[in-house]
C-alpha cells in the first residue's frame, strides 16, 4: 500500500520559487529554536491530526471501502489543506484570468481529487507508523514539518509538509514525498491540460482522474 502511495517520477523539486524560498530550506531539516516554538506548535498539531486520521482509516480500510474512506478523510483533509492557495500556486499566472466562479469550480474539483487520492492510496494497514521528526520555522507565516512514514519492515519514506499561515490558520500548501513535490507534479499536469484543452478540459480532466481513482480503488 505504501509503495503505491508515493509517486515515482523524474520531475523532482519543491517548486520553492513559487514561495520565494530556496530548495535547501525545504529539503534539509533544521532544529527548532526556542523563539520558533510558538510558530511551530500549530503546524505540528495539524500534521499530527492528519497522521492520526490516516492511521485510523488505514486500520479500517477494508471494512470502510473506498467510499467510506473518502467520507472519513474528507473533513480532516479539508481542514489540513489550504486549497485556495494550492489552486493559485498550481496554476500560476493562469489563475488571475479565471472568473470567481471558475476559481471556485477548480478549487472544488481539486479538493475532491485530493481527498479521492488519499482514500484510494491509503487502502490497508500492515503496521505502518508516522512520526514527526522536526519542525522548521522559515518565517512567522511559513514552516516545514518533517515526518517519516515507516513500514513494518523498517523501510522509511520522508514526507515534508510546507505549511502556510493565513489569518492565523496554519494549513498545508505542498507535500514533498521522498524528494518529489506534489505541487510540482500538479503544476506540470494541470497547466498542460489547461493549455491543451482550456478551462473546460482542465475540469473534465480532474473529474476523470478522480473517477478513475474511485473505479480502481480496493
Amino acid at each position: 500500500m505504501i509503495v503505491k502511495m508515493l509517486p515515482r517520477t523524474l520531475l523532482v523539486g519543491c517548486c520553492s520559487a513559487l514561495f520565494g524560498l530556496v530548495v535547501p530550506a525545504l529539503v534539509s531539516a533544521a532544529p527548532v529554536t526556542q523563539s520558533a516554538v510558538a510558530t511551530t506548535d500549530a503546524p505540528r498539531v495539524l500534521i499530527g491530526e492528519l497522521d492520526d486520521a490516516l492511521l485510523a482509516t488505514m486500520k479500517q480500510a477494508k471494512a470502510l471501502g473506498y467510499a467510506g474512506r473518502y467520507r472519513k478523510l474528507a473533513p480532516t483533509v479539508g481542514r489540513a489543506y489550504d486549497f485556495s492557495a494550492v489552486a493559485e500556486l498550481v496554476l500560476g499566472p493562469h489563475w488571475s484570468r479565471f472568473s470567481p466562479a471558475q476559481k471556485q469550480e477548480f478549487i472544488a474539483a481539486l479538493t475532491d481529487y485530493t481527498v479521492a487520492t488519499y482514500a484510494a492510496r491509503f487502502d490497508g494497514y500492515a503496521g505502518e507508523r508516522f512520526s514527526i521528526k522536526s519542525v522548521q520555522s522559515l518565517r512567522p507565516d511559513r514552516a516545514v514539518v518533517y515526518t517519516l512514514l515507516t513500514e513494518s519492515d523498517g523501510t522509511t519514506h520522508r514526507l515534508d509538509y510546507l505549511m502556510q499561515s493565513t489569518d492565523g490558520q496554519w494549513r498545508i500548501v505542498n507535500v514533498v514525498a521522498d524528494g518529489v513535490s506534489d505541487l510540482a507534479l500538479k503544476h506540470a499536469e494541470f497547466t498542460h491540460l489547461l493549455d491543451a484543452r482550456g478551462f473546460p478540459g482542465l475540469i473534465a480532466g480532474l473529474k476523470h482522474y478522480t473517477a478513475r481513482l474511485a473505479r480502481e480503488a480496493h
